[in-house]
């Protein structure tokens, strides 16, 4: 009794397969183990069965009886049927199984595609020859023309007259307007907002410097500098959207006591400026003798340090406040 490669999964195909083994031949065993060269679809396909396809194939054989007996959802069939049906479904090459190519992939069938309809050209009509005119018919068509040629004129007087290129100038501006705004968006997006490019044009102007710009009551550094600061001056590195795809790092102090963070940085052996606007910058570093100096950027002028004597230089305000009003004279002559 040969062997045959199939796998029964339930107890219906372990029954087909016991009755199956001792009533097929060598040749139908060597069909059902390796299967049968078919052509499909213009391809060498190998045709396999197995027990689910037949289990399948005989429902669909019960069921074309059940329709012709007129059974309804119940009918007996004797196991030889069943049998006959196995050997038929292994034996037959019309009947397909499972297809795989010759590489040994499943065969898929592939989708059909709709011949499309052959393009139709339009072919114009051919030019009707005129026919020859008598002179009767052209004395009729001088006539009829100076009559025509009046009309038109008369027509042409009632309808207004209108601009030429009004929509073409109209059509040609609007683009026009929309990619200088477009430009305008894109060259903002790439420099930042007015305040921050003020900024960078300072500190581009002085990259020695680490530049604190003066924004309402805080002076504010951005970029790299940003991060240098907060390292060194123990300062909360944030953020501030300055119109490009990203935030841009900020640090900031209060103005009023700009000078305790101007002298740790100079600890720290960096060099600051204060700028109040694009002309007013003063700038801090550290003379070799430790003390600080101060320089107007734009000037070159070096500032003073006040002292403690500056402190009791008499200024407007305390003169007026040193002013004492002599005694009337009413109060001399009372004396």
């Amino acid at each position: 009794m040969p062997e045959l490669n199939l796998t029964a999964k339930t107890k219906e195909q372990e029954i087909v397969l016991q009755h199956l083994k001792p009533m097929v031949s060598d040749t139908l065993a060597e069909k059902i183990n390796n299967g049968v060269k078919i052509q499909k679809d213009g391809k060498t396909l190998l045709n396999k069965k197995d027990l689910d396809g037949f289990i399948e194939y005989a429902y669909a054989e019960a069921l074309k009886i059940s329709k012709d007996k007129k059974s309804g959802n119940t009918l007996a069939v004797d196991g030889t049927v069943i049998m006959g049906w196995a050997i038929h479904y292994f034996e037959e090459d019309s009947i397909e199984g499972k297809l795989y190519n010759e590489d040994g992939t499943e065969y898929k069938i592939q989708p059909s595609v709709t011949a499309k309809a052959p393009a139709t050209t339009y072919t114009p009509p051919k030019p009707q020859p005129k026919p020859q005119l008598s002179m009767f018919d052209l004395l009729d068509n001088s006539d009829n023309s100076d009559i025509s040629a009046d009309q038109s004129q008369d027509e042409d007087e009632d309808i207004p007259e209108i601009e030429e290129n009004d929509e073409p100038v109209q059509e040609t501006i609007e683009p026009e307007i929309k990619q200088v705004v477009k430009a305008a968006e894109e060259r903002q997006k790439a420099e930042g907002s007015p305040i921050y490019k003020t900024y960078v044009s300072i500190q581009n102007k002085y990259p020695d410097c680490i530049i604190a710009y003066r924004l309402g009551d805080f002076y504010e550094v951005f970029g790299e500098n940003a991060k240098i600061l907060a390292d060194k001056l123990d300062l909360t590195l944030t953020g501030r959207d300055c119109g490009l795809e990203s935030r841009v790092p900020m640090v900031g102090f209060p103005y009023h006591i700009a000078e305790a963070y101007v002298t740790k940085a100079l600890q720290h052996g960096l060099k600051i400026a204060l700028a109040e606007s694009m002309e007013d910058i003063k700038t801090y570093c550290n003379q070799p003798d430790g003390t600080k100096q101060t320089v107007d950027l734009e000037t070159g002028e070096i500032i003073p340090q006040k002292t403690e004597a500056d402190e009791h230089v008499p200024t407007v305000s305390n003169l007026l406040s040193d002013y004492t009003e002599e005694p009337k004279i009413d109060e001399q002559l009372e004396q």
